[in-house]
């Protein structure tokens, strides 16, 4: 089958065509064959190698973690799926290819509220979203939550989801995305390039920094944070800072402890419920070219919508 991948780390030239075996499924996998893929930035950081102190990488490696498709074939312990579905998966591994396997705890049957190039993004930004409120903050209805980087593709994901949820979310960016972050639901807005009120120092009872921003964001996350509350990162570089108001710091990682049909559950039904709007910005083609063109979008950033590869 034909796949994408790479055989190194560097800018997206160093992607790589592969012409390699339909991949083998386990008795609790499905193998999907692919109609459409996102590209995110994710996939664009494993690139660049930002993760290979955190994360052991094989190659030649095909890339892509979020996939939607019809199942060709399930294992004999498979209960969820049948030949035949159209399913919205959360690989985690592999979905730039004609077909990828999955394990039937991470994926969905694929939602018809959603349009099919619409459901390709959702899986890695939703389940990060859903599993940071939900398992790691914990997030209570009327709670404060600030969200910072609220108009990238995790940050937009987790304004929305927390809203669902019942929390007081204020979203934090630059000040051009003051009407992006507002249509997302956030109460209030926040511009980090912009002088802020001393007034707006402690009022959070979970932060979330969904930027790549590092220690800038975790010093902003601070000052706005009350007394005894909770800072979570989604930037696994970032440390906890020394500070005086006794402040939970807690680096979001992958917890494979929950499996991700309990949040397509949920992330389906807040579809359902017009509480989720997902945009897609552009689809390419299943080319080489395709597959450079839209990492090198994403890698720019500021992206209204997420990048789509159909085949």
């Amino acid at each position: 089958m034909k796949a994408f991948g790479i055989n190194q780390y560097g800018a997206s030239n160093v992607l790589e065509a592969f012409d390699i075996a339909i991949p083998k499924i386990g008795p609790n996998e499905i193998l999907v064959k692919t109609r459409v893929f996102a590209i995110n930035p994710f996939d664009v950081a494993i690139r660049n190698g930002d993760f290979k102190n955190y994360l052991t990488l094989f190659f030649p490696t095909i890339l892509g973690t979020d996939g939607v498709g019809e199942v060709v074939k399930a294992g004999k312990n498979v209960k969820y799926f049948n030949v035949g579905d159209l399913v919205i998966a959360h690989a985690g591994t592999g979905t730039y290819a004609e077909y990828f396997k999955v394990n039937q705890n991470n994926a969905g049957l694929f939602p018809p509220a959603l349009d099919i190039k619409q459901a390709a993004a959702l899986p890695l930004a939703g389940i990060t979203a859903y599993n940071t409120l939900v398992h790691a903050s914990h997030i209570k209805m009327g709670q404060v939550l600030v969200v910072l980087g609220a108009a990238g593709g995790v940050g937009s994901m987790i304004t929305q989801v927390a809203k669902a949820l019942g929390a007081y979310v204020i979203g934090v960016d630059l000040a051009k995305a003051n009407d992006t972050v507002r249509a997302l639901g956030a109460d209030e807005f926040i511009a980090y390039d912009q002088e802020q009120s001393p007034l707006l120092e402690n009022i959070a009872d979970v932060v979330i920094d969904a930027t790549n921003e590092s220690q800038t964001a975790i010093n902003t996350a601070i000052a706005l944070a009350k007394q005894n509350s909770m800072i979570l990162s989604l930037n696994p570089q970032s440390v906890a800072v020394e500070n005086n108001k006794n402040l939970e710091f807690l680096p979001v990682k992958p917890n494979y402890r929950h499996p991700d049909t309990d949040a397509f559950a949920a992330l389906f039904l807040m579809i359902r419920n017009q509480q989720i709007k997902i945009k897609v910005n552009k689809v390419e083609p299943f080319t080489l070219k395709g597959i450079r063109e839209g990492q090198d979008l994403v890698s720019q950033g500021d992206l209204d919508g997420k990048i789509i590869v159909s085949i």
